[in-house]
């Protein structure tokens, strides 16, 4: 990275969907004139700065205006540990907050905990697009010792690219994503688990294909989000599992209990699309 970069400046840590739509839209939006890449995947680096997702690439951390850190969550806390001392605010893009906040001990005063709750599939640079997070949730669970002049800044990075903002904290963050986000892929990966099996999954239509689709994200990202949260996803996990063996139950029953069940299932979807953004 070069020794005086520009004034407005993003050092970006991972160059993928996530952490690649944020520099896209940040520099659409005119808050950084400069983006500087790192990556643990060279290829991945390469690509990004191919495709204009960042403007060059780096190999260790110097002086800049903020950092966003879009690693895995394992590998979130020594991230924000190595740059923090030398950018203006740094911020991550974890879908689990509490044990990277645990693992920091004491965050730095200049960090800010986010979880832009938007993402895809798709992986890598390639899948990057700048228009990502509007209309899009992003949650900053900022903790006691959280400067107020780093939260009001993040909190106005995401403003600017049109998404809304909500502040909790990191406990509750995860017990809400658990339900909404961590257990969903879970089970779609166990789905597609079991419906690979004898290869039938080569037959499946389009129910199955939209049902399953995120079970096609990326395993290494998924594995470290499940583990970090296996606390908060187990008692809704539990609770599935007792709702699947009462419905086939009633399936076995043929009273009408099945159908009433499922159409308040089908009623509680049909609203959820009724609010989407």
């Amino acid at each position: 990275m070069r020794n005086t970069p520009p004034s407005r400046s993003l050092l970006l840590i991972g160059t993928g969907l996530v952490g690649g739509s944020f520099a896209l839209a940040a520099k659409a939006a005119g808050i950084f004139d400069h983006v500087v890449g790192m990556d643990r995947d060279p290829e991945a680096l390469r690509q990004a700065v191919a495709l204009g997702v960042v403007d060059e690439g780096a190999v260790a951390a110097a002086r800049c205006e903020a950092a966003c850190v879009a690693v895995p969550v394992a590998d979130i806390a020594a991230c924000v540990r190595a740059v923090a001392p030398h950018a203006g605010v740094v911020f991550d893009v974890g879908s689990v907050k509490r044990t990277v906040v645990d693992a920091l001990g004491e965050p730095p005063a200049n960090y800010v905990p986010c979880h832009p709750i938007a993402g895809s599939e798709r992986a890598g640079p390639a899948a990057a697009r700048a228009d990502l997070f509007r209309g899009r949730t992003v949650a900053l669970t900022p903790v006691a010792g959280t400067g107020a002049t780093a939260l009001a800044t993040v909190r106005g990075y995401w403003q600017q690219l049109g998404a809304e903002v909500v502040v909790e904290p990191p406990a509750v963050h995860d017990e809400r994503l658990a339900l909404l986000s961590h257990l969903p892929h879970l089970v779609a990966f166990a789905f597609v688990e079991v419906a690979d099996r004898g290869g039938t999954l080569a037959g499946a239509g389009t129910g199955l294909r939209d049902f399953s689709r995120i079970a096609a994200a990326d395993a290494r990202v998924w594995a470290d989000i499940l583990h970090a949260n296996a606390a908060g996803v187990r008692p809704y996990l539990d609770e599935l599992i007792d709702t699947l063996r009462s419905l086939a139950e009633a399936a076995e029953a043929g009273d009408g209990t099945l159908r009433r069940r499922l159409a308040a299932a089908a009623e509680a979807r049909r609203a959820l699309d009724a609010t989407r953004p």
